[in-house]
């Protein structure tokens, strides 16, 4: 889920002054632990009810974004028709003029209002997790917490690593039980699909 990685490093890095400056003070040896971000959004119950939030309003804007498409190949189809006289063609490609420009101007707005929402949703994400990871933190007694990235960081001792214990206590909140989507039963997926993609430009003469 790599359309939340960014808003969820910033969440555990702000945590780190509070945590450092009070228990290195205390003893001369830092306790350091490690935590997978993209995991926790991966497979915590709020990060997947994100997701599918996501998700479902992306989906709502490819299907109109395909449909003023289609709308506007079958203008382009109409006008290439030799049945049409001069004065008909003319006012049919300003017609498919018009619906470009409409489409355009309707893609921009689109892609603006998604990327707030999508922002408005991460920060909401981040306002839960940081005081959890802290939490976590302090309660296991860590003084230093590095991000685990793929290829660079090697965790030997599992003990070291805060990812499970956040995602638990992530799932434990209340409204982790109400936000998680539902489904046959059996609970949510592991891994969620791939993120959605943006709207894209309407097709061209």
């Amino acid at each position: 889920m790599k359309f939340i990685s960014f808003a969820l490093g910033a969440a555990f890095v702000a945590a780190l002054p509070a945590l450092s400056a009070g228990q290195v003070g205390a003893t001369a040896q830092v306790k350091i632990a490690v935590i997978d971000i993209d995991r926790v959004a991966q497979e915590s119950a709020p990060g997947k009810a994100l997701f599918e939030k996501l998700k479902v309003e992306n989906d709502k804007l490819a299907a109109e974004r395909q449909q003023r498409e289609q709308e506007i190949r079958d203008l382009q189809t109409k006008a290439a028709s030799d049945v049409l006289s001069q004065d008909a063609q003319a006012r049919l490609q300003r017609d498919i003029e018009r619906k470009r420009t409409d489409a355009t101007r309707w893609l921009e707005d689109a892609q603006r209002e998604f990327q707030e929402k999508q922002q408005q949703e991460e920060a909401a994400f981040q306002a839960t997790l940081g005081p959890i990871v802290e939490a976590v933190a302090r309660e296991a007694g860590i003084g230093l917490i590095f991000r685990a990235t793929p290829g660079l960081t090697f965790v030997l001792d599992p003990n070291l690593d805060l990812t499970p214990a956040v995602i638990q206590r992530l799932n434990s909140e209340p409204a982790a039980d109400a936000a998680a989507p539902t489904g046959d039963g059996q609970g949510a997926e592991t891994t969620p699909p791939p993120p959605p993609d943006p709207p894209q430009d309407p097709p061209q003469n």
